[in-house]
This record gives structure tokens, sequence and C-alpha cells, in this order.
């Protein structure tokens, strides 16, 4: 008899009951990107400043980052209203890191 690993994805559609939940947005203008949480009965803000080369994916690619490396540990539900990183999000725990043409979105990768 064979054993078979099952892998519990690291990314589902629909909320995680008693996690965190991190709002995430940027800006263009003001190169900034932003989370924001609610916890131990207050909200919490982590203003993020943008790099050269950013843009306002890669900006709000970085406010996930963020989120996913601040509660790397812990359950993380993430809201976000940026169509390109919600796409993206789901793709990276299958990727294959190669050389991107935004020297910026291959920084954010590594």
């Amino acid at each position: 008899k064979q054993n078979q690993w099952l892998e519990k994805p690291k990314v589902i559609e629909v909320p995680i009951p008693g996690g965190i939940t991190a709002y995430t947005d940027a800006g263009k203008r003001s190169k900034k990107a932003v989370c924001v949480w609610y916890e131990a009965g207050r909200w919490h803000r982590q203003s993020l400043v943008g790099q050269e080369g950013d843009t306002l994916q890669t900006l709000e690619l970085t406010a996930i980052i963020w989120a996913l490396e601040h509660w790397l540990n812990f359950p993380l539900n993430v809201v976000s209203d940026s169509l390109y990183v919600v796409g993206l999000v789901p793709r990276i725990q299958d990727a294959l890191i190669r050389e991107a043409s935004n020297p910026r979105l291959g920084k954010l990768f590594i």
C-alpha cells in the first residue's frame, strides 16, 4: 500500500473563522500602501512607503506581502480591492520564480 500526501491549501476563497482580517489598499499618487486590521478591541494601521519603480499593482502587492509575513503562523483573511493582486495571490503557492520584466515585481517575490 502506498501513502499519499494530502496538501492543505494555503489560499482558500472563504473566510477563516477566528482569523485576523486585514484590509489592504494603496495609492498611486501617494506611493504608499496600507494594511489595517482590528485586534484586541482597537484598529491598527501599518503604512508602507513605496520604492522607486513601484506601480499601483506592486504597492497593492506590497501591502498583502506585509500582512502575510506579519501573520505568517496565524490564520489570516485578506480583503483587497485590487483585482490584479486577488488574481495573483492564489497562484503564488504553486509558482516557479523566474526573471520578471518588472524588476520591482521580481524583488517582491523573492
